[in-house]
């Protein structure tokens, strides 16, 4: 019992101090002018009244932060900084909760479960992680330019962030299901069936695209490329599994129907009906790397900055990327991401916001979570070599400088340097 009571004040030390300086961060950015915590709550907010809620809808359809904060304003009589940044707190907690669970389920699958506190000390790393920043080089700021899988001053991503992880979990066990009847869940028990958990996955998936839809835009058709290839191979075996594959990707499609329409009501709200602020906006396709090329001209280097852990995870495990569900859905996401930053943009004056980068950073959220679930793997599993050993402290040297850096990023948002 009291080593229970350890376990989960391990677990729960790092989640407050990831709260605490969530909520000092988020108070200190309600106070700058041009901040998205400053437009989403003292623009957007209020228009969320009983007069003017559609408009405020049009505005931000994608309203789950915002929906969440008017409860704790307006229900629960709190100040408005203070409700804004108890409901960042709250999804903040959530994602760091749902990345200690994931840490512990996969390093219980590999044969021996991580520590808690070891745990809780990753997943804090991983909820404030940023790109490598030098000033003297020419890669943008210090998130223009690299981009970061914690975009820590948007709060409705961060809203979407646990949602996500809860997705790719449920994906790749639905996946393991659907290609063996032997196969146990690693996060859900699908070995029960795959019902319930199609039924979670659409759920998850249209509360992400409530959050914000950029991770939906990402990953369906991360997910869709995937099973296509899966089932192109098996239509080249010639062995008759084809058709049930099939059976599984149509399955599979529903569960994206929910979040897809609510995708399709969005886009209309924002571009079509006139909710865009500004009423400026549109879909365009850009020129090669345009938008990007606003925030850095060298975005080679900006990818290496931003991805410096996952990139060299590639380089030392690279097959497991392209052989396993896991690494493929994390390189096709990113890959799909990728080329919705570099094609798409919004016309008019809002092409300099980047909103399209939006998946980008999920691609990158699944690439990390995907190279460090893979490293915790490696150290159980092919540490048995010096060369290895060193490999493998590589790339923890370099995931805790990114971590370091991403203390000098909240530093830096709040004034200090």
């Amino acid at each position: 019992m009291k080593r229970e009571k350890n376990d989960i004040l391990a677990i729960l030390v790092p989640g407050v101090v990831l709260s605490w300086l969530t909520y000092i961060f988020v108070l200190s950015e309600l106070k700058g002018i041009y901040a998205d915590f400053n437009g989403h709550t003292y623009v957007y907010l209020p228009m969320f009244t009983k007069e003017t809620w559609v408009k405020g809808w049009m505005m931000v359809p994608y309203c789950m932060w915002h929906l969440v904060t008017l409860f704790f304003h307006r229900l629960l009589f709190i100040p408005i900084q203070s409700a804004a940044a108890y409901t960042t707190c709250l999804f903040t907690l959530f994602a760091y909760f749902v990345t200690v669970w994931m840490i512990r389920k996969v390093t219980e699958a590999a044969g021996s479960t991580e520590s808690p506190v070891r745990a809780g000390l990753i997943a804090f790393g991983m909820c404030l992680l940023q790109p490598l920043y030098f000033d003297w080089l020419d890669a943008g700021g210090r998130f223009l330019g690299s981009f970061s899988m914690n975009p820590i001053h948007n709060p409705t991503y961060m809203c979407m962030r646990g949602f996500s992880l809860v997705c790719f979990c449920l994906i790749l066990d639905i996946w393991g299901r659907q290609k063996s009847e032997d196969y146990k869940g690693v996060f859900f028990r699908v070995e029960t069936g795959l019902k319930r958990y199609y039924i979670y996955l659409a759920v998850m998936l249209f509360l992400s695209t409530l959050a914000k839809p950029t991770f939906a835009e990402m990953f369906i058709p991360a997910v869709a490329l995937v099973m296509l290839g899966e089932w192109i191979v098996r239509i080249r075996k010639k062995d008759g599994s084809a058709a049930g594959y099939f059976r599984h990707c149509l399955a599979t499609l529903l569960c994206a129907v929910p979040a897809l329409l609510y995708i399709l009501v969005q886009f209309l709200a924002y571009f079509i009906w006139g909710g865009s602020y500004g009423s400026d906006g549109s879909l365009v396709v850009t020129r090669w790397l345009e938008v990007w090329h606003m925030f850095t001209q060298n975005v080679g280097l900006s990818v290496g900055l931003g991805m410096a852990f996952p990139l060299f995870m590639l380089l030392i495990n690279g097959g497991y990327f392209i052989k396993s569900d896991w690494g493929r859905l994390a390189l096709a996401g990113y890959g799909v991401g990728f080329l919705e930053a570099a094609l798409l943009g919004e016309g008019g004056g809002k092409m300099s916001h980047g909103d399209f980068l939006w998946p980008m950073m999920s691609g990158m959220l699944l690439l990390f979570v995907t190279a460090m679930l893979r490293l915790l793997v490696l150290e159980r599993t092919q540490a048995d070599t010096k060369g290895r050993r060193l490999a493998l402290s590589g790339a923890w040297f370099l995931f805790c400088i990114q971590v370091m850096y991403g203390l000098l990023y909240i530093k830096d948002m709040m004034g200090g340097g």
